[in-house]
């Protein structure tokens, strides 16, 4: 049960309460003042003008716990993509069975954001385009992601390597 803020840092892999998370996040921002979200839409693209692109999702992570918007945090889980896409160490496996489960774990945990924006999304309702294009990549990744890693902990012993998960679901 997530009591505060605190308790739904995205910079922390671990089990985050969808809704009560949501519910925090907006009260979190309906709580700024418009100069406090100028500024921080300012800080927000100016992350994006990095010109390491792996250094952009932590900072927007860091950015997310103080702005804790659907934009910010599909902008950062996109970004995780190219990164992902770009790192050519598709050979790692990824099993439940693992007992290290890093790599397992850190699929969960963008499951996890994954389901935390469609949720944040669904929650307000009407929609702009590119918000309705967040919510249906955001519900593809849900669905794909929540495929293998079911398949994965019904089968201990299967393992399948990275790429198969980025081939199928990040298109």
């Amino acid at each position: 049960m997530a009591k505060n803020i605190h308790d739904c840092d995205l910079n922390w892999i671990t089990d985050h309460p969808i809704k009560e998370c949501t519910d925090l996040y907006e009260k979190k921002i309906s709580s700024l003042t418009v100069t406090q979200k100028q500024n921080f839409e300012d800080k927000f693209k100016k992350i994006l003008n990095h010109k390491v692109l792996g250094a952009v999702p932590a900072d927007l992570a860091y950015l997310f716990k103080d702005y804790p918007t659907s934009t910010v945090l599909f902008t950062k889980l996109q970004i995780n993509e190219k990164v992902d896409k770009a790192n050519k160490d598709y050979t790692t496996k990824v099993s439940f069975g693992d007992p290290v489960l890093s790599v397992y774990e850190n699929y969960e945990f963008i499951l996890q954001q994954y389901k935390i924006l469609s949720y944040m999304l669904e929650k307000k309702g009407k929609l702009e385009a590119e918000e309705k294009n967040m919510l249906s990549i955001s519900k593809q990744r849900t669905q794909c992601l929540g495929d293998i890693l079911d398949d994965l902990i019904d089968n201990p012993e299967k393992s399948v390597d990275r790429k198969f998960i980025i081939d199928k679901c990040y298109q």
